[in-house]
């Protein structure tokens, strides 16, 4: 903290709350950060830091489930994904999507994710630069058809609000009604049907949509390119 101050004049720095402050900062050390600073008596608190910022944490009684957490901006949110993920696997048996401590979903082509620790404190990740937000405003062109709207609300509720209900319903309401739209589009819009019916645990869902995507005149080449963007298996 001293070389941070002698560059700034003011710091802000905000304090997360937690639980048990062993439990909170023992969860960061699995992800690769070193804990500076531990106390536990007469109150407990505890510095996280990796890469020359810090996360700081204190033993909150009683705590309730409102909304904590902060933005971490880094150079890579995809390599430091593919690094958590591989460490979290390693440490719990899998990569935990759901519950707490848990990690969102990122696709290949996204910016940001969310990580909720031990204490339901949500950090998210993201990309230096405008590519996150070219890609949320991909929802607001109006340029485009019904169903290629859809599929971009669809995917901001599911990589940006962590809201995998939302995006299904989105895609079920225009799959239901989609008009004169191309073979590509009606083919994203179910392949990222198939992806939420598995976060979401709709085996029989899954099973309807790949029905309807074997109708669909398609090459093999390009349905391969539409389930790598969404990571559904090809």
């Amino acid at each position: 903290m001293n070389k941070l101050q002698t560059k700034k004049e003011w710091i802000t720095t905000p304090i997360l709350p937690c639980s048990s402050i062993e439990e909170t900062l023992a969860f960061w050390e699995v992800l690769g950060y070193r804990t500076t600073y531990k106390l536990t008596r007469p109150y407990q608190y505890g510095i996280s830091e990796r890469g020359g910022y810090e996360l700081h944490f204190a033993r909150v009684k009683d705590m309730n489930t409102a909304y904590s957490g902060c933005l971490v901006t880094v150079a890579d949110a995809r390599a430091v994904y593919l690094e958590f993920t591989g460490k979290l696997k390693a440490s719990l048996g899998k990569v935990p999507h759901t519950g707490i401590p848990r990690i969102s979903r990122m696709k290949p082509d996204a910016t940001r994710f969310t990580l909720t620790d031990v204490s339901g404190n949500s950090i998210i990740f993201v990309s230096f630069g405008e590519k996150d937000e070219e890609v949320w405003q991909r929802a607001d062109n109006k340029n485009q058809s019904m169903l290629q709207k859809s599929i971009a609300v669809a995917a901001r509720f599911r990589d940006y609000k962590n809201d995998d209900v939302a995006a299904a319903k989105t895609l079920d309401v225009a799959l239901a009604r989609h008009g004169n739209e191309s073979n590509t589009d009606i083919a994203e819009a179910l392949i990222l049907r198939i992806e939420l019916a598995g976060a979401l645990n709709e085996p029989e869902r899954a099973a309807a949509c790949r029905l309807q995507l074997e109708l669909i005149s398609l090459s093999k080449e390009e349905l391969n390119v539409l389930k790598l963007k969404h990571s559904v298996a090809v």
